[in-house]
């Protein structure tokens, strides 16, 4: 358990990288639609602004995502895309799930696993033992546990209470 909180705060403590393309790969993949897909012929002035524009609109995203975009655009499309059509395609993509966050799934899933079969375990009347108390209340809540008034908890299928006068 103690490795699994030790994995869990470092995943919370940092953050998935997300590296922007440089602007030689985003050429790289603008070059690769233009020798694929056909576009309308334009003068060297208009083809820099053109350039300039698709620059300023696809940069900061990650040299993956440019590149499912690249791919999409010359195995859907049967023109050069617009800059609308890049950004369609764009919010298609979906990264790769980064390690903090599959850290994260095995933290929980850990976590999950260990707290069934401590469940379990005590519904079946092992001793309670340190656990937190999320679970305590949680087993309280399914029936599993009774909190006492002193705030302890006892396991409900051996707690039998105390005594009670006859027409009580």
């Amino acid at each position: 358990m103690e490795e699994c909180d030790a994995l869990r705060e470092w995943a919370h403590s940092t953050t998935p990288l997300h590296v922007p393309a440089t602007r030689a790969e985003l050429n790289r993949h603008i070059e690769f639609m233009n020798a694929t897909l056909p576009s309308k012929n334009a003068d060297v002035e208009t083809g820099k602004m053109r350039l300039a524009v698709y620059f300023s609109i696809l940069s900061g995203y990650t040299n993956e995502a440019l590149a499912f975009m690249s791919r999409t655009a010359c195995t859907t499309l049967d023109w050069f895309p617009t800059p609308k059509q890049c950004l369609e395609i764009l919010a298609q993509y979906r990264a790769p799930i980064s390690e903090q966050a599959d850290a994260i799934l095995i933290c929980q899933q850990f976590t999950q696993d260990a707290f069934d079969t401590w469940l379990c375990n005590v519904a079946d009347g092992q001793p309670i033992g340190d656990v937190p108390d999320q679970w305590k209340r949680i087993a309280v809540e399914r029936g599993v546990l009774r909190r006492m008034e002193d705030g302890s908890f006892v396991i409900r299928s051996l707690y039998h209470g105390p005594f009670k006068r006859a027409g009580s």
